[in-house]
């Protein structure tokens, strides 16, 4: 299971490494890197400069880390809230057994007690007294 479970996290963090450079080639090619700058704490940082030697690297390491935390939270998100929903439904299930237990009761009530009136006749006709 664990073997299992490790490969398909290997795979599905080589698929989302081949995303996330496809997505920079086109970045690369599509946008006017020279026109575009990022502004970090006051300091101004060219796009086209980031995208060279090292500096690749680490934008696409942070790129990945970013998408395999987006894809990680939406995960926890989901199984979350299909958690709250059964905890939901299954408070509204017991509340509908209650409620009816309440409407039940006094007709169970009635059976009961006239299950057990018709016993004791029969137990006393077939003794003969």
């Amino acid at each position: 299971m664990i073997k299992s479970l490790s490969r398909g996290a290997a795979i599905l963090l080589l698929v989302l490494a081949a995303v996330v450079s496809v997505v920079m080639a086109m970045v690369w090619f599509a946008l006017p890197l020279d026109g575009i700058t990022v502004l970090v704490d006051g300091e101004s940082y060219v796009l086209a400069d980031l995208l060279h030697g090292p500096g690749a690297v680490v934008l696409f390491l942070i790129a990945v880390a970013a998408v395999v935390f987006v894809v990680v939270a939406a995960m926890t998100m989901v199984v979350v809230a299909i958690g709250f929903g059964a905890v939901g439904l299954a408070f509204g299930l017991l509340m509908a057994a209650a409620s009816l237990a309440l409407v039940a009761a006094p007709f169970a009530l009635i059976g009961w007690l006239l299950w057990r009136l018709l016993r004791e006749r029969r137990g006393s006709l077939a003794t003969g007294a």
